[in-house]
Order: structure tokens, then sequence, then C-alpha cells
């Protein structure tokens, strides 16, 4: 099919609009947004013959970048400019008339939207206007050679065009067994004996929104006390990005019966002694699975992916490796919306870490792929300093 086949027609990428920074009212999501841009726009353009729009909180603008007015939508919503209000409009079931409007504006005659990480007040108001959503996060699984995608849509269509590039989580077992396979040869010290792992993560995190509010342990102390037990010393894994152990020495808990490690989270999973996974929405609870642990969410995570094809279904996720490099994937995916362009059977492969180095955002991988081998080499080098000069 012609690419003059697709006039009319309109495509918005975008994401989380709401979203301030941590510490100031202004786009936490922007750079985003223009990231999954222009990682997308040439196979989706490819395969519709359109030109995909862009629309985020700026600044800054950029080329083919539309800015959306955030600090009136909270000023017609009546919600406080900061994180607090922020988490109170995430999942908003509903927003006064003139906040609900200047929400819509932007998508008034459009196909379909794209979007990273949409908040859920979007998708609830993009399925009210009919208009057929996209969304694309991180993965939660973080343990392979790269990064990957998780799909969602509201689209039928679209879901079952998913379904046929879905990766079923039995392709996953053998990343995880390659790092219990490099377990044995790191030595933690001292030795994990500890049989429950608790996950602390950032104060900031949208998985972490129940109830137009942000939680932590402390929100949850009933039912993480159910989850560690009563009597057994715990393991406790503060996020870097969060000095203040997100809660936990507030949920009651002696600090007799806490230990707490630095030691890389992969590191842990793969400690035979190690028997459960403990956290709010960490993505370690869902990998945990994969080393032979399980895994308890306190909350509710963002990302639930359908562990097989005959499970994916609205509201789960599609695990999706590379395939959206290619424009055929965006053909199968587009083509329940609008007229798409021919297949070209072109298939792009990256190397390994790419989407993390361009996110530049390694959750603990760093650590294994980096940072171990130069220390592993340091070690060995002070070992052969110390031992003298081989005998000739």
């Amino acid at each position: 099919m012609g690419l003059s086949a697709v006039t009319g027609h309109r495509l918005l990428l975008t994401g989380d609009l709401l979203r301030p920074q941590d510490e100031a009212f202004r786009p936490a999501q922007t750079d985003n947004i223009r990231w999954l841009h222009r990682l997308l726009r040439r196979p989706i353009t490819r395969a519709t013959g359109l030109e995909v729009e862009a629309l985020a909180w700026g600044p800054p603008p950029a080329s083919g970048v539309r800015v959306f007015d955030t600090p009136g939508l909270y000023a017609a919503a009546g919600a406080s400019r900061d994180i607090e209000g922020w988490a109170s409009l995430f999942a908003a079931r509903s927003l006064p008339r003139d906040a609900t409007e200047r929400l819509a504006e932007p998508f008034l005659g459009v196909s379909a939207v794209i979007g990273f990480e949409l908040a859920e007040v979007q998708k609830l108001l993009l399925g009210r206007m009919g208009i057929p959503w996209i969304d694309v996060s991180i993965h939660p699984y973080r343990f392979g050679p790269d990064l990957l995608f998780a799909f969602q849509t509201n689209h039928d269509g679209v879901l079952e065009a998913l379904t046929a590039h879905h990766t079923e989580d039995v392709a996953f077992e053998p990343w995880a067994d390659l790092l219990a396979a490099m377990s044995v040869k790191v030595h933690l010290h001292p030795p994990v004996e500890e049989r429950v792992l608790v996950i602390g993560q950032t104060r900031i995190d949208r998985a972490l929104i129940q109830d137009g509010r942000l939680r932590d342990l402390r929100d949850l102390a009933g039912p993480f006390h159910q989850a560690i037990g009563r009597e057994e010393r715990i393991l406790f894994r503060p996020h870097p990005y969060n000095p203040e152990a997100f809660g936990l020495h507030e949920t009651g808990l002696p600090l007799r019966r806490v230990r707490e490690t630095l030691d890389n989270a992969y590191l842990l999973l793969a400690q035979d002694a190690l028997k459960r996974v403990v956290a709010v929405s960490s993505s370690l609870v869902a990998e945990a699975r994969f080393f032979g642990k399980e895994g308890i969410f306190l909350g509710t995570p963002p990302v639930r992916v359908a562990s097989t094809r005959d499970r994916l279904a609205r509201g789960l996720h599609a695990s999706i490796l590379d395939a959206w490099l290619s424009a055929d994937f965006w053909r199968d995916l587009l083509a329940p919306l609008l007229p798409v362009t021919a297949k070209d059977g072109q298939r792009p492969t990256l190397p390994p870490n790419t989407l993390r180095s361009t996110l530049r955002q390694f959750w603990g991988w760093e650590e294994l792929a980096f940072q171990l081998p130069v220390e592993l080499a340091v070690t060995r080098m002070q070992d052969r300093a110390r031992s003298g000069p081989a005998p000739r």
C-alpha cells in the first residue's frame, strides 16, 4: 500500500505529561518522551507514511515536539504544583471539566497515541475519547543482555497483533541461569544466610502511587510483617538513591532483625540461602522467580507481564525484545487502526547494552558487566605484586 493511503490520519507520541521533577515544578519526562520519539519515529513513518508528532511538557522545545501546558492543567485541576499534586492526579478517575478539556485537547483528531509510561489518568481519558493507545514501558526483567520493552494497549486488534510478537517467560530463563552461574565465582562477604530479602526503592516512583499518594514500607507495615515472618533476621538492600531506608525503620521491625547490604541485587538473588524477595513494587520481585525465589509485592506494580502468549489480555503487558526496531512490527500493530505500507522483511538488531547506554540507566547491571571485571583485574594485579616476580 502506498504512502498516499494514510492521508487524514495522525499519530501522536507522548508520555506522562504531568510528572514534575523531584525538587522543582519542571518536567521530569520530557527527555524520555523525546528519547522514545527519536527511537521510534523512523520505523513508524516507514510503516505508515505518517510523520510522528510528539507532545511533551516543555521546555525545552525541540524539533517535532509540541509543548503541553502542564502548569495550566494543574491549576484547572486544583492540584498543588509538586510531587504530591502529581500523585493525586496520576490515576484520578475524574477531573474538573476545565482540566479534562485541557488534557483532551491535544488528542482531538488523533488516530492513535503511542506513549512512554503514560499516567493512568491519560489512559482512562483516551479510552473515553475512543482513541486507541499503545503504551511502552521499560520492562521489569532487567537481568538480560539489554533492557527490553513492555507493551500494553486498550485496543483488541492491536493486542492480537502484539500476541504474535510477545516473548514468553521461558526465553528469559537462560539469562537468569548465566547470572546464577556467575555468582558461584563471586564470593560475597559476609555470605548470605538470611532467607528473606527486602528491597528498598526511590522515594518517588509511579509504581508507589496508591489512592492518590506515594507509599513506602511504613504504609504497608501489616502485609510487610506478614511477608517477612515473625522471628528471622532479614536482609535489606537499600536503593542507592534513597539512604533513608524507605520507611523500613518505621514499620516496628527491631533493628536486631535487620542486616543491611550493598551487594549487587542480582548476585543476592542467586544466593541459595535466599528464599523470598519482598518489596512494595520493585522490579526485582518480578525477577525473583527466575532465580527460584518467591516474590511478594506489597503494592501493585504498574507493569504486569503475561508469562505466555495465551495469557496476554487487556491490562497485561507483552514482552518485546527487539521487534520494535522494524517497520514490519509497527505495520502489524497499526494495521487494525489505519492503512499501512507493504512489509519489507527487514529485522534490525542491536548489540548488548544499547538501550541501557542510551538511557543512561543500568539498574545494577553495570556492576556486573563493567565494575566487577575491573575489580577482579585490580585484585589479580595486587596479588601478583604481593607474591613477587615469578620464578625463572
